[in-house]
């Protein structure tokens, strides 16, 4: 397989328990695994071919065509120029769409028929559902008031938030809470959307979530000036999300974790098994891997996090 959509890659080889199969990927999914763990799991996967595509997801169908894969799998939306060139080339492409969990269910299950392993995407499906059963049913218990959290795509080079449409301000609002971006006086437009720091301030959200799309981290607002006066800033609420087998941001093989996990970081408690439990045994379904303290610490950015409230919860 060769894949061109940046959560992909990470899946396919959740889905095999195996990186022999993917022989190429988006520089983006290669980042994530050279620095996540994924990296560390299956070393093989840093050697993956990354030169593929361009940034846009045009393809370079000459680095593609010298791996000789089996299938090509790339956006089905992102226009004529993705897909066109590859079948040109002889290539079979697998045209897929994203965004939704009923997406990610669609590639587990496409990526299991690909890979031979059905039951293996049966699985990952219910513990998904089975996640999503226990939030809701926590959300139900400790949700009070609605707290509002943003969520930046990007920070570091421009802000960005997850509007309308968009699966970030889904589990926002499946753990009791409310993203100001998509409200009465949020923002114009889908998906996500470029804002400047007054309208943020005007927002002034009590949790704020940094994106693993650029390299921001919490210390960027607690030591800068212009955010001094954010909720989310004088109570320290800021956090770097998680950066597992892959981001935890967008709909991915570890969406139920992140679910725990920020329903935790917006009602701290310690009900229920902890969050590192769930990793290891996550893990060890996943990817045949039993993860160190080190190991999570480094997926939960503990280091990063140290200085935000109740992150203690999160520790070994």
């Amino acid at each position: 397989m060769v894949t061109l959509p940046m959560p992909a890659a990470s899946l396919a080889i959740a889905v095999d328990a195996s990186a022999e199969h993917v022989v190429g990927m988006h520089e983006a999914s290669w980042t994530a695994i050279r620095d996540g763990i994924l990296g560390k799991i299956f070393p093989a996967a840093t050697g993956i071919a990354h030169d593929v595509a361009g940034q846009d997801f045009t393809p370079n169908v000459e680095s593609i065509l010298a791996l000789r894969p089996d299938v090509v799998v790339q956006w089905a939306e992102e226009g004529t120029g993705t897909i066109a060139p590859l079948e040109n080339a002889g290539l079979k492409v697998l045209g897929v769409t994203y965004g939704t969990q009923e997406d990610l269910e669609t590639w587990t299950t496409l990526f299991a028929t690909l890979l031979g392993k059905p039951t293996r995407a049966l699985d990952m499906i219910a513990r998904n559902d089975e996640a999503l059963a226990e939030v809701k049913a926590r959300t139900a218990k400790v949700a009070r008031g609605s707290p509002k959290v943003v969520y930046f795509n990007r920070f570091a080079a421009g802000l960005k938030v997850a509007g309308p449409q968009t699966y970030n301000d889904y589990y926002i609002r499946l753990v009791g809470a409310e993203n100001p971006a998509t409200g009465p006086a949020g923002v114009q437009g889908a998906g996500m959307v470029g804002v400047d720091a007054e309208q943020v301030l005007r927002w002034d959200p009590d949790v704020v979530l940094l994106g693993n799309f650029d390299g921001a981290m919490p210390d960027d607002l607690y030591r800068d000036p212009v955010w001094a006066s954010l909720a989310a800033v004088r109570t320290r609420r800021v956090y770097k999300v998680p950066l597992g087998g892959y981001r935890w941001d967008p709909p991915g093989q570890e969406s139920g974790l992140m679910w725990r996990w920020l329903s935790h970081v917006v009602f701290p408690g310690d009900d229920g098994p902890s969050l590192r439990d769930r990793m290891r045994e996550a893990y060890g379904f996943l990817y045949d891997y039993r993860p160190t303290d080190d190991d999570l610490d480094q997926v939960l950015w503990s280091a990063a996090n140290h200085g935000s409230a109740d992150y203690g919860q999160f520790d070994a």
